[in-house]
């Protein structure tokens, strides 16, 4: 039996890579999708930039149906860049408009990339953060809560 948890982040991470300049975007951050705390990502010696960091976040409480959950998975998804200083506005603001672009939610259809079970995405306020405090890397989070039902409880 499959995790639907684990489906939806999964396809999270997939639809994510699909950000590359070819496609129509902006970036090329889809070649750099991570998972894990941001932090933690950062401070690997090889990570490249562009980079996106998929992280768990606090989920929304559970609707019960019959025989069935109504889960809203939450999910920090995180874009940084590192360009400097001066000119990281710009950057910034090219991969935040990717993230939204990406991830905009579907109105009363169900997510052509998500697995059966992911109903829907709600997206929260975008958050920009600027290099700085020992961060060498200018970062945008937006949250995420993936709308997943859970049969068969």
């Amino acid at each position: 039996m499959t995790n639907p948890l684990s489906e939806g982040r999964q396809a999270l991470v997939r639809r994510l890579s699909t950000i590359a300049i070819a496609s129509g975007y902006r970036t090329d951050a889809g070649a750099n999708v991570k998972t894990g705390w941001f932090n933690e990502v950062l401070q690997r010696e090889k990570v490249g930039f562009p980079l996106i960091v998929v992280q768990k976040a606090k989920d929304q409480d559970p609707v019960p149906g019959p025989r069935a959950l109504k889960v809203a998975a939450g999910y920090y998804v995180i874009g940084a860049v590192d360009v400097g200083l001066d000119d990281y506005e710009d950057a910034l603001d090219d991969l935040e408009l990717d993230l939204l672009r990406c991830l905009r939610p579907e109105q009363g259809r169900p997510l052509p990339w998500a697995p059966a079970g992911i109903q829907n995405i709600a997206l929260g306020g975008a958050e920009q953060f600027p290099p700085g405090n020992g961060e060498r890397a200018a970062s945008v989070l937006i949250p995420v809560h993936l709308y997943t039902f859970i049969t068969g409880l």
